[in-house]
């Protein structure tokens, strides 16, 4: 797609799909980023962007990993990196598998390669130091599980 009017048209059919989803299966999504500049202050998109991006509360993040390849339509893709799969993105993407978007850094990838919307994750952390510390040490965790995506990106 090369047209910006129609990938931002295309972007936000995707949104409402995903909203529509979300609500569905009980999840939250705040949408962020030039998508929630723009709807303020533009009353739509800011004129040169060309995608949406998502927050959502990490337990819906997760649950979202789990419910989208089981419950929604076909022709979008749920992207996550985990151990035997990298996309060299840190976040959920989805993706219209009836575009093509190639991303400079994914073109060597067999994925579908469609307009994508990004969503990524909102993490709680405690005023309270006991549970602060205990957030971080699972945060490091967590990184050190996911440290072949951070070598992919970095390449």
């Amino acid at each position: 797609m090369s047209d910006l009017k129609a990938i931002q048209a295309r972007s936000l059919e995707m949104a409402e799909y995903f909203v529509a989803f979300c609500k569905e299966h009980g999840l939250l999504c705040y949408l962020c980023g030039g998508g929630a500049i723009g709807a303020l202050r533009n009353k739509g998109f800011i004129p040169w962007d060309d995608d949406l991006d998502f927050f959502m509360p990490r337990k819906d993040y997760e649950k979202l990993a789990e419910l989208w390849p089981c419950y929604a339509d076909e022709r979008y893709f749920l992207s996550k990196s985990d151990r035997d799969f990298v996309d060299r993105n840190l976040f959920i993407t989805i993706r219209d598998k009836a575009t093509t978007c190639i991303k400079p850094y994914q073109q060597d990838l067999d994925l579908p390669h469609g307009l994508a919307l990004d969503v990524l994750p909102l993490d709680y952390f405690s005023k309270h130091q006991i549970f602060a510390l205990i957030k971080k040490r699972i945060s490091w965790k967590f990184s050190l599980n996911y440290k072949h995506v951070y070598e992919e990106v970095l390449r």
